[in-house]
């Protein structure tokens, strides 16, 4: 699995995988088979002083194993952000258990932020909690 910088013209897949709309400053990394299919994404929006907007799609857990080390060393130990946050709908369990998996906390939940019914969750994961970045984020 090759992971790599993901040219914008291929951004398309994660839109439409998560759903998100991607800014002018949405950047993302991908990783690609042998034949150069897209598997995954971790894409990165909204940009702040301090955090960034994290959106993960990916096909397998061979995926994950391959992209989320590098996942997180961009945003943190790359572009210097503190915090990474993402957005899950409630009724998306796969996506709430991979947020807890990777290491995320449930900051917010703003009730029936989706649809009437459907809260919004907000999760926060701070570089200094990251377990995916290691010893990397005290030299950085």
């Amino acid at each position: 699995m090759l992971v790599r910088a993901a040219h914008p013209s291929h951004y398309g897949w994660l839109v439409q995988q998560v759903g998100c709309a991607a800014t002018a400053g949405f950047r993302a990394i991908e990783a690609v088979d042998a034949k150069g299919q897209i598997r995954g994404m971790v894409g990165y929006d909204l940009w702040t002083q301090t955090a960034v907007w994290m959106h993960v799609a990916i096909d397998s857990p061979m995926v994950l194993r391959s992209i989320v080390r590098p996942g997180f060393a961009y945003p943190f130990l790359e572009c210097g952000r503190e915090i990474a946050l993402a957005t899950v709908r409630q009724s998306n369990k796969a996506s709430r258990r991979l947020c807890h998996g990777l290491g995320f906390r449930e900051a917010w939940r703003v009730r029936d932020g989706i649809a009437h019914g459907e809260d919004l969750i907000m999760f926060e994961m701070r570089k200094a909690d990251c377990k995916w970045i290691g010893q990397q984020r005290k030299a950085a």
